[in-house]
């Protein structure tokens, strides 16, 4: 099924992932290394949270499903991605 966004919906929609990703680059620029790793994902959540429900605002979805499938699929990520670069040393 293809989704059609019309008009000015479909450029918010698009750039509501952009700025989703501004809070943690700012806190992996931003905080001190002994911090970094945990803030970060305690960030990267909220910034999930906060991307889900823009999304989900902007495309008349309904909000609480799309908060957590960002949440959800976002913390999986974070930790299958941490944890093989644990494994190979990185």
């Amino acid at each position: 099924m293809i989704l059609r966004i019309h008009g000015r919906r479909r450029y918010l929609l698009c750039s509501s992932f952009s700025v989703g990703a501004i809070l943690p680059l700012l806190s992996i620029l931003l905080l001190p290394s002994g911090i970094r790793i945990g803030l970060t994902f305690v960030v990267v959540l909220i910034s999930l949270a906060l991307t889900g429900y823009i999304s989900a605002y902007l495309g008349e979805a309904p909000k609480r499903n799309a908060i957590v499938r960002n949440m959800v699929v976002g913390m999986l990520t974070m930790l299958v991605t941490y944890s093989v670069g644990t494994l190979v040393g990185i």
